[in-house]
């Protein structure tokens, strides 16, 4: 009986170690999940805080929940409830790999990732399960069947924004619920990473957009710098030029000035003026500076590269490869011209022809020798600007040179025939007459636009001036200016060229003075700016329906050389009135009326107001 409950004795000791044991067992085994869910975490936060790239996170993830579960097959969808739409982040699969491609997110609303996001619970499926949705109508069968599928819903807030899940189609394997729940906390957290790492990814996105919006904005600015320097390096060439016709003593002193002026402009070493004789037939070289040759002498018209741009009237860039194809073209003929020269192994050409009133005068033209140099387009724009006034210049010189040698010739004439007085009388009668007509065109060009034809700035102030003395003294004098600024001109003179540009500016004159009355003075003020003074009006709607009318007149398309472009004007309105003691201040008036018309978007008029004064005055004092 003793051994009985000794034995009792030890078999209830023995429970009581089993059941010690099982709960030691059970809590390691908790302690064991805590262990790797919290390890889970951990790398979860790590990988928050080192990656921002969204490319980068979920392959991370997918590392990660592979090292602590079967997880070879692994997607994640997100969802957007407010639409309603589905789209797929991240899919790695052994067998519908290449068929994800093809299938719309919108199949996802239909499958088990659907029935997770309505379900908003966690679901561990088995083939039979799978069939048991199916046939309810829960869910559509899609893509290869699988052995076991385990999803989570992705909550933020309570709110389903997507799913997270992994499948077998190993039939030996098998999720459990410890490996649900093992899931189910790397998807909680999952969550705040992926909101830590997408801010991450947006805010380095910002930066990257910032910063290349500044950068943009800082090569902007440096090219408008760059602009406005050698725009006004060239305005000063250009002044400079024009200074020249009157400096210069002689012709050969001239060359050589403007010759100096444009190598401030661009490599000028070698460089040469080529004119057409009167007869039209002869080159003459008045100026020719070349490295490696002497000064070259008059020839008859061929076929070079200075007949080549005579025949084209427009300025040429020639590089080697060009030349051959004009010689192929028959356009030149080899052995004329620098470049086909092999002992002289120019590089590139540069040639622009001397143009007044659309005749060609002769050719300017530069070249380089230099195998490592070659001209730009930019300076085949400088060169065609320059040009132009080197043109003038050069007709304006030549035209003194030869009223200088007339004047030398006549007097010469006079002291030889003065037994033959009669014949001395008439023939100094004609030229009393030639100096009248000369005289005339000195003073027509001295007040008129050379371009337009219409009344230049200095005899538009000089009318502006007697008129207003007049406007002053009368009771009703009737009397507006008008300021027109051409609108798109720059673009249009920079994109078609300053041939085109000039065309512009003609017909621009044309339409101005077709749209004003024939007692009315129009002027062209500089640039793309005219003035028009009303004289005249009945009433104040006079100077209105006029600067109507010019807008109409603007608005209409123009034909320019076979380019149709468009433009218009923005026009200021400035009325007489007693007040004004300058006919300055009307000028001035008119001109803020004209910014006022362009700050309220272009293509209108606007008619002058005290406060337009007051904004200027404002905008200049900041």
């Amino acid at each position: 009986m003793a051994d009985l409950n000794k034995f009792s004795t030890l078999q209830h000791q023995l429970n009581k170690a089993n059941t010690r044991l099982r709960r030691l067992l059970a809590l390691v085994a908790r302690y064991k999940e805590a262990y790797t869910i919290q390890g889970a975490l951990l790398k979860l936060s790590e990988l928050a805080s080192s990656i921002s790239d969204m490319a980068e996170f979920y392959p991370a993830i997918h590392k990660m929940v592979s090292e602590l579960l079967h997880a070879e097959n692994f997607y994640v969808v997100l969802y957007d409830s407010e639409t309603a739409q589905y789209s797929l982040q991240y899919f790695s699969d052994e067998k519908d790999q290449q068929l994800i491609v093809s299938v719309p997110s919108s199949a996802f609303s239909s499958g088990l990732t659907g029935y997770v996001v309505r379900t908003q619970q966690p679901l561990l499926c088995d083939e039979a399960q799978f069939d048991a949705l199916v046939s309810s109508g829960e869910i559509q069968s899609q893509g290869s069947p699988s052995a076991h599928w385990m999803g989570i819903p992705l909550l933020r807030e309570d709110k389903v924004i997507g799913v997270m899940a992994i499948q077998s189609y190993d039939p030996a394997y098998r999720y459990n619920e410890h490996d649900l729940k093992l899931f189910n906390s790397i998807g909680s957290n999952t969550v705040i990473a992926l909101d830590r790492v997408k801010s991450r990814e947006l805010l380095e996105t910002t930066v990257r957009q910032r910063t290349l919006q500044l950068r943009q904005t800082n090569e902007s600015l440096q090219k408008e710098i760059k602009e406005r320097i050698h725009a006004e390096k060239l305005q000063a060439a250009l002044y400079e030029i024009s200074e020249l016709t009157a400096s210069s003593q002689d012709m050969h002193t001239f060359y050589r000035a403007m010759h100096k002026v444009l190598c401030g402009l661009m490599a000028a070493d070698n460089c040469y003026i080529a004119l057409i004789d009167q007869d039209g037939t002869k080159l003459t070289f008045p100026f020719y500076l070349d490295q490696y040759s002497p000064a070259a002498s008059d020839r008859p018209l061929g076929k070079g590269f200075t007949e080549y741009v005579i025949r084209c009237a427009e300025a040429r860039l020639i590089n080697s490869e060009e030349a051959a194809q004009l010689v192929e073209r028959g356009e030149i003929r080899r052995g004329i011209g620098s470049l086909n020269q092999p002992h002289r192994n120019s590089s590139s050409w540069l040639g622009a022809p001397l143009k007044v009133d659309q005749r060609v005068l002769g050719v300017i033209a530069v070249q380089s020798y230099e195998a490592g140099y070659q001209y730009t387009e930019q300076e085949l724009t400088i060169l065609r600007f320059v040009s132009q006034h080197i043109a003038v210049a050069i007709q304006r010189k030549l035209a003194s040179e030869r009223q200088r040698q007339h004047q030398e010739e006549l007097e010469r004439k006079v002291f030889e025939s003065t037994r033959e007085l009669r014949q001395t009388n008439l023939f100094l009668r004609l030229q009393v007459e030639e100096r009248k007509k000369a005289e005339q065109k000195l003073f027509y060009d001295a007040n008129h636009d050379v371009l337009t034809g219409l009344a230049n700035r200095q005899m538009f102030l000089q009318q502006l001036k007697q008129q207003f003395a007049l406007s002053k003294r009368q009771a009703h004098p009737g009397m507006a200016l008008l300021f027109l600024d051409l609108d798109r001109f720059k673009l249009i003179n920079d994109t078609l060229g300053h041939h085109i540009g000039d065309a512009f500016l003609i017909e621009s004159s044309k339409r101005l003075l077709s749209a004003i009355r024939e007692h009315d003075l129009a002027a062209r003020f500089g640039g793309d700016e005219f003035v028009v003074m009303l004289v005249n009006l009945q009433n104040a709607q006079d100077a209105e329906e006029v600067a109507q009318r010019i807008i109409d007149k603007f608005r209409q398309p123009y034909q320019l050389d076979g380019n149709k472009t468009q433009s218009g004007v923005s026009i200021g309105i400035a009325p007489f009135a007693p007040e004004y003691h300058h006919a300055d201040a009307l000028l001035r008036d008119a001109d803020a009326a004209m910014y006022h018309a362009k700050a309220l978007g272009r293509g209108r008029y606007a008619v002058f107001q005290p406060e337009m004064r007051d904004q200027m005055l404002k905008a200049l004092s900041n």
